[in-house]
């Protein structure tokens, strides 16, 4: 029995491959891959995992980047009838452990150069690259039947206060979403499209599983082109990409560059964060804006309809007065704005978001208590339908389009990422000297930054809680500062008054030293780009690049130029666990002299089940 073909994404990919074998599937890096030679290869992938104990509704864990092999091995994955869990090979070892203790799978897929981080407890290690050496694998359709209620992806994000948790999303649940995404923006098997985000994220489901239902061709950034927009445009331009998703805050730098009017790029779409301002008029292509979140797969696009889009191209000046809005919401989802007791607000007044849409994720695993909190019974729709309650607080305009108006409740979005400010402050509580912590979100030139609050035991600096944190936390989850109070302030009910922080100047707020030149080729090098990247005038060899106002994304620009400058590459890890400028340079200094380098790891070391 085969796969219905056009019911999930595994029988769309069947289809593709049999109608159009030799279109463009993928491209990264000079390397090609056809529909029919992606089919194939994940059909051959499919059988290893089945060989190796996977079965129907069991859970793969795919510690993977970027790259050809994981839209393979999450194809792989889904043609079994099995759950893909996508784990950031850039986390924190000890979070993915959490991870994969809590979901249990038998197997999970890595890279020979990621294998030595892994703490895979029960589960099996199969290396890529090994797998596909094996001589005489059938690549012939699997025949096994896929249905729109089967669980499809274990998606794994922010928990609070240290506690893993996974999103579980159902094949009708991706169908919904991409299937009107691709309507939406008009995709086809002509587009040239991109993969942006990291494979770890979400989101990454959105942007492969839209270009493979379109039967377009995706086309894979590294992650240097990634954390550089003038980079980024030169790449978009030199692929001949037409369709791009990008997180807002990369999207807006983008939109100031210059744009040649010829370009090939015809649709940018926007989301995962809330969009500050309109882009300017005269871009040459549309821009777009994309709301939904993992437990609710496409809520809203600013293009539907298309005739009635609200975009920078169709904006009046009455519309570019106000913050931009995020659109319509799609065919068969509804939005209500409700209080805190289900009552419907004022009509055109602000409430939190919740949503009736076919594509509602299942709920959490092994959290029954978060999944009856979030998806409650629906009191407006047919008997048995849920609302999913965003935590987002919007409002609806007259002409039923969406105002995102920013979180309601403890989750701040940094970079398209879903921060639940609890795990922060679970990883900074861990330091001994941390006797209290408070962590807010917030604005800072357009970008949602994370801001901790302390009460501390005893003398600890900013510098060592970010080495601290780094420990446990993924880049963009670490502060950008480290305020220490002699107290937190409380509220009328004796708790924490997250409304009064941080303090006003906390961007000023950093511990006094002295300025201390640096010294030598490097420190000097170094400081040229710290002042460069962070407008500041002045960098000492104690300078530390986040107290001196540097952040995730502008760490992974340093990190290039680093690369162009001195012809060495330094971990982003390590480069955020830098104390100060000198401690960084004597790290870049090791590289040139080759005596480390942070992408060599130990051989495979397969471990039994």
């Amino acid at each position: 029995m085969s796969t219905k073909p056009m019911t999930t994404v595994v029988g769309v990919v069947e289809h593709h491959a049999r109608t159009r074998p030799d279109a463009l599937a993928i491209e990264h890096g000079g390397a090609r891959v056809t529909y029919a030679e992606l089919n194939e290869r994940a059909n051959q992938l499919a059988r290893i995992l089945l060989a190796n104990g996977v079965r129907r509704q069991e859970v793969v864990g795919v510690h993977l980047v970027r790259s050809i092999e994981w839209v393979v091995s999450m194809l792989a994955t889904l043609k079994l009838g099995a759950i893909c869990m996508s784990l950031d090979p850039k986390a924190p070892s000890e979070r993915t452990a959490r991870a994969i203790a809590l979901a249990g799978p038998p197997v999970v897929l890595t890279s020979a150069s990621r294998s030595a981080e892994l703490s895979p407890g029960a589960a099996r290690v199969l290396v890529v690259e090994a797998l596909r050496t094996a001589p005489g694998t059938d690549g012939g359709d699997l025949g096994i039947e896929v249905e729109p209620a089967d669980l499809a992806f274990a998606m794994h994000t922010s928990g609070s206060a240290g506690k893993v948790k996974i999103v579980l999303a159902q094949h009708s649940w991706l169908t919904h979403g991409v299937s009107h995404g691709v309507a939406v923006n008009r995709t086809g098997p002509a587009d040239r499209g991109s993969w942006l985000a990291p494979a770890g994220a979400g989101i990454a489901v959105h942007e492969v599983c839209m270009l493979l239902w379109a039967g377009a061709g995706i086309h894979i950034a590294e992650p240097e082109v990634v954390a550089s927009p003038p980079a980024l445009r030169e790449w978009l331009l030199a692929h001949g990409i037409t369709q791009t998703f990008v997180i807002t805050p990369v999207g807006e730098q983008l939109q100031s560059l210059d744009w040649p009017a010829d370009c090939s790029l015809r649709l940018m779409t926007l989301g995962g964060d809330k969009l500050n301002r309109w882009a300017p008029a005269g871009l040459p292509f549309e821009v777009a804006v994309s709301y939904g979140s993992l437990e609710a797969f496409q809520i809203a696009n600013s293009l539907h309809p298309w005739e009635s889009r609200c975009t920078p191209a169709t904006a009046t000046s009455a519309d570019r007065a106000a913050a931009p809005p995020v659109g319509r919401p799609l065919p068969g989802v509804r939005v209500h704005l409700l209080e805190e007791d289900l009552t419907p607000v004022a009509e055109g007044t602000m409430g939190e978001v919740w949503v009736d849409s076919p594509a509602l994720a299942l709920g959490y695993l092994a959290d029954p208590a978060l999944t009856a909190d979030k998806f409650r019974p629906n009191p407006f729709g047919t008997p048995g339908s849920r609302l999913y309650r965003s935590g987002d607080a919007g409002r609806l305009r007259a002409d039923g389009v969406l105002e995102h108006r920013g979180r309601i409740d403890d989750v701040v979005k940094i970079r398209g990422h879903r921060v639940e400010v609890g795990e922060v402050e679970w990883a900074l509580g861990r330091h001994p000297d941390v006797a209290q912590v408070c962590v807010v979100g917030v604005r800072d030139e357009g970008q949602s930054q994370l801001v901790a609050c302390l009460v501390t035991r005893g003398p600890v600096t900013p510098g060592e809680l970010r080495s601290h944190a780094v420990r446990y936390l993924q880049e963009f989850m670490v502060p950008v500062a480290y305020v220490l109070l002699d107290r937190l302030p409380v509220n009328t009910s004796n708790k924490t008054d997250r409304l009064s922080l941080p303090p006003a100047d906390w961007r000023k707020w950093r511990p006094a030293q002295p300025y201390r030149r640096p010294q030598g080729e490097i420190p000097r090098g170094l400081a040229g780009l710290y002042s460069e990247l962070l407008a500041v005038d002045r960098v000492g060899a104690d300078d530390n690049f986040f107290e001196l106002g540097g952040d995730s994304l502008l760490a992974a620009r340093l990190q290039s130029r680093i690369d162009g400058l001195f012809g060495v590459k330094v971990a982003l890890r390590e480069l955020m666990s830098a104390g100060t400028l000198e401690e960084l340079a004597g790290h870049v200094e090791l590289r040139r002299a080759g005596a480390s380098d942070s992408d060599t790891l130990p051989p495979i070391v397969r471990r039994g089940r």
